[in-house]
């Protein structure tokens, strides 16, 4: 009797162990199936092919993977000029005055990959030239049948060939060493237009932030992020620290925000293993776009993931087009001269740069022949906020 009972256990144990596993089976399924519903594509494909939810939801939607798109493409949201539609036809009228050098094709391209991540297609586009020389792209958004946005990215005419051309412009952002804030203090009295950077913790951050405060200056200011091999590498006190939780990082750059303020940006002082962390990175977009501040990779290491995150989540990124750094920490002149020249041609090349000077005793020796206005030529010296990618107005 013992033996048969035992078999017939025996015999239940698969069908038990098969029954669970179609039961998590059967709860994964549903989880995705649930996790798609509230999905942006899930809830355009209800809205196509059902009618279920709102039209405006929809309209959000859409709205949002153009703007990542076009956020990809190096147009700021403050580029898009908005207006509604009535009728059977799309909801709302987008015009997006792209750069005179920027490429639509380009836009086009990464619009129609952000809004087909999102479920829904680029129904039509066409190209023409208007009679005064403007390149207009027209798109038609939204999912077949329903189109919810136009857009027209509109490129300005070239500039005539007897018009004077426009002076490059050229924004200084002058970097405090750690060594010696002194220095930052007295460059701050010279009368050619730059900014400064200050970082965020240390024993000069006060009198930097008032000179340049006192003179006018935009300030930058620079928050220690942890770098690979912390502790043994340190950016200094209240460094922010990839353990700590995503609202205790908020907590604390709004806090290094409000004490420096104003500042028209806010860069990495170090942070190589930070800035690789997306829930860390996260965290600090979340507090930036909330201050309504842009975003200064400065050292971007390979596998960060600061550029692509910011595009996903409607933070304004940049980085520098030139970074004097190490030449300024050696005193090395010939390499200076090098790199200063090659941030000229860089602004001339593309009608702007932005370039980081390390202040050192050899480099803060050096400004007079950089500033000087035979040696500028053509190119205009400029505050950061002239080129630095901003957020939109009243985000």
């Amino acid at each position: 009797m013992v033996k048969r009972r035992s078999s017939a256990k025996g015999k239940r144990a698969p069908f038990l162990v098969g029954a669970i596993a179609a039961g998590a089976l059967l709860l994964f399924l549903a989880g995705e199936l649930f996790a798609w519903f509230v999905s942006d594509s899930g809830r355009l494909s209800l809205w196509r092919h059902l009618h279920l939810g709102s039209r405006a939801h929809a309209v959000r939607i859409v709205g949002r993977r153009i703007e990542q798109g076009l956020e990809g493409a190096g147009v700021p949201r403050t580029a898009i000029a908005a207006g509604t539609r009535g009728g059977a036809g799309p909801s709302l009228a987008w015009e997006v005055a792209l750069p005179r050098g920027a490429s639509p094709l380009l836009a086009n391209h990464l619009v129609t990959r952000a809004v087909e991540s999102g479920g829904g297609e680029v129904l039509s586009g066409r190209e023409r030239t208007e009679r005064d020389g403007r390149l207009v792209v027209t798109l038609l958004v939204g999912v077949p049948g329903r189109p919810t946005h136009e857009v027209r990215l509109v490129r300005p005419a070239p500039p005539a060939e007897d018009a004077a051309p426009e002076p490059a412009k050229l924004a200084v952002l002058l970097v405090a060493s750690g060594e010696d804030d002194s220095l930052l203090v007295a460059a701050s009295g010279r009368p050619e237009v730059f900014s400064v950077g200050v970082p965020a913790t240390g024993a000069g951050r006060g009198e930097a932030l008032r000179a340049a405060h006192e003179r006018r200056r935009e300030v930058v200011l620079f928050v220690p992020m942890e770098p690979e091999n912390y502790p043994r590498v340190n950016p200094g006190p209240a460094t922010l620290l990839v353990s700590m939780p995503p609202g205790r990082i908020g907590q604390a750059l709004r806090r290094e925000i409000d004490v420096a303020r104003p500042v028209v940006a806010v860069a990495n002082l170090m942070g190589s293993f930070a800035t690789q962390d997306e829930t860390f990175m996260t965290a600090v977009y979340d507090e930036l776009r909330r201050a309504g501040l842009p975003f200064l990779h400065v050292g971007a290491v390979p596998r960060a993931v600061c550029r692509p995150l910011a595009a996903r989540v409607g933070a304004a990124y940049d980085e520098p087009d030139a970074n004097l750094d190490g030449e300024a920490r050696r005193g090395d002149a010939r390499a200076f001269e090098r790199g200063w020249s090659a941030a000229l041609a860089h602004a001339r090349e593309h009608g702007q740069a932005l370039v980081l000077v390390r202040l050192t005793r050899a480099s803060a020796g050096w400004l007079d022949r950089a500033f000087d206005a035979k040696r500028l030529g053509d190119v205009r010296m400029v505050p950061v906020s002239a080129v630095i990618r901003r957020p939109p107005a009243g985000h």
